[in-house]
């Protein structure tokens, strides 16, 4: 299993780089050491593709979303996320801004696939879960900025069986234990494009990690489309499909 998901990451990181002259076994093989030195890094990146931290649109109580791809799609991340509105933009006093509460949880279907009948792999769990909240407020009718915190954890443990060990680039890895804790501040600005259609650009911090990353987004009302950067990830630009539904 975890050979499948290194080559895989390889593939993805090949496909995203430009086709200029480039040593292409060596940036693989450097691409590869950098998921096996910190996978649970590699692995949150992912996380935060499938994570909805964008406010609620004005005038809906609740919203589910689940990423598509990448999360989904290939990395078998089965998600769900929620978003509950506490109160909207105005309701207790003019000025008020608008907080809505956000959650979600994911677990690797592949990773449980692996483990069963497996000859090689003895124990595998990929999962993870974040929750947080966002405030938003309106700063003209088509311009609306929120800024937000949001706690993430994730759990990534491979254990292979006595004597199926893995070499990689030299090295027998006969498991990993490994996981990610953060504290996020968020912030972005939001603008609507049509009826239920917005785009929102938003920046995240990590306190611990003191690391930044960017999101820039285009959804409707059932998809959102948009690129993640990761300046510090194996994969800096991430793709993103996510579906969602807003009530």
């Amino acid at each position: 299993m975890k050979r499948l998901i290194l080559t895989s990451a390889v593939f993805l990181c090949l496909n995203g780089l430009s086709f200029a002259a480039v040593d292409w076994e060596s940036k693989g093989m450097q691409m590869v050491g950098e998921i096996v030195a910190n996978p649970s890094a590699f692995f949150y990146d992912f996380q935060q593709d499938l994570e909805a931290t964008t406010p609620l649109p004005p005038g809906k109580s609740f919203g589910i979303q689940t990423g598509l791809f990448p999360t989904t799609i290939p990395m078998t991340y089965l998600n769900m996320s929620g978003k509950y509105r506490l109160h909207a933009e105005g309701r207790l006093a003019p000025g008020v801004p608008q907080v809505d509460l956000i959650g979600g949880y994911w677990d690797m279907l592949a990773a449980k696939m692996a483990t069963k009948d497996s000859k090689t792999i003895d124990s595998a769990k990929f999962g993870g879960y974040y929750m947080g909240a966002i405030v938003s407020s309106s700063v003209s009718p088509k311009i609306r900025t929120f800024w937000g915190y949001k706690h993430s954890v994730l759990a990534a443990k491979l254990k292979f069986k006595p004597g199926e060990e893995v070499d990689l680039m030299g090295t027998k890895v006969g498991s990993f234990d490994s996981g990610f804790k953060d504290d996020f501040l968020m912030a972005g600005i939001e603008t609507p494009k049509g009826i239920n259609k917005f785009w929102s650009m938003q920046l995240n911090y990590g306190l611990k990690t003191q690391t930044f990353s960017t999101k820039l987004s285009w959804y409707g009302k059932v998809f959102e489309l948009g690129i993640n950067i990761y300046p510090e990830g194996v994969l800096v630009f991430h793709p993103v499909w996510n579906m969602h539904l807003n009530f």
